[in-house]
C-alpha cells in the first residue's frame, strides 16, 4: 500500500512540474531563468532621483522677491503660505521655470494666468482669508473668472485645480 501511494505522489510531482519544464524549453527559458538561489546580484544600484525641498514658508508677497516668477502662495494641498513658482512648485536653485501661473499668485495681467483665471485686485478686508493677507493693497493676483463661471472654493476654482498647460 505505502508502495501505491508513494508512485502517486511521483506521478502527481512529474505531472506539475512537467508543463513547466516544457514552457521553459518552448519559450527558450533555461533552467538557470528557474533560480537564483545562491546567486549575487551584479546589477548596478538605481540612482535615486533627488527630492526638491520644500519651497521656503513666507507671511508677505515681499518675502518672494527675490526669487523671479514666485509668489507667497497657499495651495490647496498645504495650509503654509511658501514662495512657489506659478505651477505651484518650489523654486530649483532659486529660479521658476513656469510659464503661466495658478490660483492666487501674483501677476501683471490676465495673460500670465492659466485658462479660467484672470489678473485682478483681491478683497482684502479684515475679515479675508490669511492666504491673502500676505498681499499688499496694490498686489493683483490670478483670480477665478467669475464672469466666464468660475467661482472660487477650497483654493480652487469651481472645486476643480486648474494646472498649468
Amino acid at each position: 500500500m505505502f508502495l501505491r501511494v508513494e508512485m502517486w505522489c511521483r506521478r502527481q510531482a512529474a505531472a506539475a512540474i512537467l508543463p513547466l519544464l516544457l514552457a521553459g524549453w518552448l519559450t527558450g527559458l533555461s533552467s538557470e531563468a528557474l533560480t537564483t538561489f545562491g546567486k549575487s546580484n551584479t546589477a548596478p544600484p538605481k540612482e535615486i532621483a533627488p527630492t526638491a525641498p520644500p519651497a521656503r514658508s513666507c507671511s508677505r508677497q515681499a518675502e518672494c522677491a527675490g526669487i523671479t516668477s514666485s509668489s507667497c502662495v497657499r495651495t490647496h494641498y498645504d495650509p503654509t503660505t511658501r514662495c512657489l513658482c506659478g505651477d505651484n512648485s518650489p523654486p530649483l536653485n532659486g529660479q521658476c521655470e513656469a510659464v503661466t501661473k495658478a490660483l492666487y499668485h501674483v501677476c501683471a495681467n490676465s495673460d500670465e494666468c492659466n485658462d479660467g483665471l484672470v489678473c485682478g485686485t483681491p478683497n482684502i478686508t479684515g475679515a479675508a482669508p490669511a492666504h491673502l493677507r500676505v498681499l499688499s493693497p496694490q498686489d493683483k493676483i490670478c483670480l477665478c473668472d467669475i464672469e466666464s463661471g468660475y467661482r472660487e472654493k477650497d483654493h480652487t476654482c469651481n472645486g476643480t485645480y486648474i494646472y498649468t498647460g
